[in-house]
């Protein structure tokens, strides 16, 4: 499924950034930790853990904005023994916050895909928000 189609739900966004990217999981999280939709569905990793996790990194980043004065954070990646990431971008949709955790493959670039997925998520949350 091409990423350019209209999804329909935000797990539909998810699938196709995943095939588009050949990423292992996404997770899409609300800004307190509590999942939205992830793919694939079931997730070979814990959806719930990994929401928490990123909302916690999240509240780090602000403290760290906060005490020394950093500009706006829009993503955080963490790369792992085997050179795969963990990739989290922060954005908001209607004012309402959101969390994109991308678990991305060793030299797999994953930029232009998560934006894009990011402007769809966003676009889906203003048509009809939960």
């Amino acid at each position: 499924m091409s990423m350019t189609t209209q999804a329909t739900s935000f797990e539909d966004i998810l699938k196709q950034m995943n095939t588009a990217g050949n990423f292992i999981a996404a997770v899409l999280a609300s800004e307190d930790g509590l999942p939205v939709a992830s793919a694939p569905n079931p997730s070979p990793y814990d959806a719930e853990t990994i929401a928490a996790m990123v909302a916690l990194v999240k509240e780090f980043i602000q403290q760290a904005q906060t005490r020394i004065g950093l500009a706006n954070v829009d993503e955080v990646s963490m790369i792992v023994e085997d050179h795969s990431r963990l990739v989290c971008r922060y954005f908001t949709a209607d004012k309402q916050s959101f969390v994109l955790a991308v678990l991305v493959p060793s030299h797999q670039s994953y930029r232009r895909i998560t934006t894009r997925a990011v402007r769809e998520i966003q676009t889906l949350w203003t048509m009809s928000p939960l």
